[in-house]
């Protein structure tokens, strides 16, 4: 019985089924950012759908109450050796899983896969569950490419074996499936699955009046931008626009909601060009006040930028589907998902990337063009309640072990 194009929402479903979500990775007390924000959207749109969750992790994450959270922990310095120490880890991992496993008798494994694991495979292979595999990239690629890699064949062999098992292997975006076809993934296991928002929590009417007084908002257009401030996040760049943002729109303030390792190159780049009094950078906000800060902003900014080594953007922006649950006009440049997400002048405005000048007119565009900013504000709305929910991408999942199950 093929399910594929049937949702959901459409389905009935006869009894509650019950995951294991698996998070593989060494993050000991990072319990911040979009990997977290991710996860959390996911338990939480599984549980709407009336999905029973245990969740297991090495760290300590925040987590809803109704989330049965099993924690293995492992020594701290696997953060720094993971090559050398992961496989103990593993195989304690994997014996607790099965004995979790034995016990409460999930429907399905959902592994968020990591570098050197390859727990999924080894319990489907003994216990026969169902097991899917999310994967953000390609690991030995990401490795060689960003990092350091010692051991490259144990990890291409730990990762064609995870690849291998799966029943289906989720992905956030078109360039990651390419990625995989091209290492070799047959491309009928994978699926292509956008990060997604809560539209309950990011939503057009929250009041931002808080934060519009404890930053002296008021009477300002302000520009916002929220995130970590990573190398991708093309912060750099709109610090060098706000030169050309200001002279365009006087009133103008560049809010810079977050942290990060970029934050010394923006507040050097602020500093040059004399543009501090219209500039402020908060630091690292919970995501739970997340909204209250979005609402305080007239426009929503993802200057996103291609990775340092040229290779195409393969991310899923998760603050990208927040600003559209909002209902705020939204400038994104061109770049990988972006430019697949954003309809140019229906729900948001494009551009082209790591071009200030061409960002501080698409923003001036919203701003002197009060119809257009209507409109690609309810556009956004529209498409992050339509396609981007985390029900929607949770719906995905599901739908495939239905597929599996029937």
């Amino acid at each position: 019985m093929v399910l594929c194009e049937i949702t959901l929402f459409e389905m009935e479903i006869s009894k509650k089924i019950k995951l294991l979500f698996w998070r593989t990775d060494f993050y000991g007390a990072q319990i911040l950012g979009g990997v977290n924000t991710m996860h959390n959207g996911m338990v939480e749109g599984f549980h709407k759908l009336g999905c029973e969750i245990s969740f297991v992790n090495g760290g300590e994450p925040y987590l809803p109450e109704y989330v049965k959270n099993i924690h293995i922990p492992f020594n701290k310095i696997f953060m720094n050796l993971p090559e050398v120490l992961c496989l103990p880890y593993n195989r304690k991992a994997i014996n607790v899983v099965k004995k979790l496993i034995r016990n409460d008798k999930p429907d399905f494994i959902f592994q968020h896969h990591h570098d050197f694991n390859w727990g999924g495979a080894i319990i489907k292979k003994e216990l026969g569950i169902p097991f899917f595999l999310h994967c953000d990239g390609v690991q030995i690629w990401v490795k060689k490419n960003w990092g350091k890699l010692y051991f490259d064949k144990l990890l291409r062999i730990a990762e064609e074996i995870q690849w291998d098992a799966a029943d289906a292997i989720f992905v956030p975006s078109s360039v990651v499936k390419r990625m995989m076809i091209d290492y070799g993934v047959d491309p009928i296991k994978v699926v292509v699955n956008p990060n997604g928002t809560d539209p309950d929590k990011f939503r057009p009417d929250i009041d931002g009046k808080r934060i519009i007084q404890k930053y002296k908002l008021e009477n300002k257009f302000v520009c916002g931008f929220s995130g970590t401030f990573g190398q991708w996040h093309g912060v750099d760049v709109l610090a060098e626009a706000a030169k050309a943002i200001i002279s365009k729109i006087p009133n103008a303030i560049l809010f810079f909601i977050g942290d990060g390792m970029m934050r010394a190159k923006v507040e050097e780049i602020i500093q040059k060009s004399n543009v501090g009094n219209n500039c402020i950078i908060t630091g690292f906000v919970n995501h739970y006040e997340i909204p209250e800060y979005l609402a305080a902003c007239n426009v929503l900014l993802s200057p996103t930028v291609q990775n340092d080594d040229n290779s195409e953007f393969f991310g899923s922006p998760t603050k990208l589907f927040e600003y559209m649950a909002m209902g705020k006009p939204i400038v994104a440049t061109s770049v990988g998902q972006l430019g697949e997400v954003i309809q140019d002048s229906e729900n948001g405005i494009l551009c082209e990337q790591k071009q200030p000048e061409a960002l501080a007119e698409a923003v001036q565009k919203i701003y002197s063009d009060e119809n257009l900013a209507i409109k690609i504000s309810e556009g956004a709305r529209k498409s992050a309640i339509e396609k981007y929910d985390w029900k929607v991408n949770v719906t995905r999942i599901i739908n495939k072990y239905q597929q599996l199950s029937h």
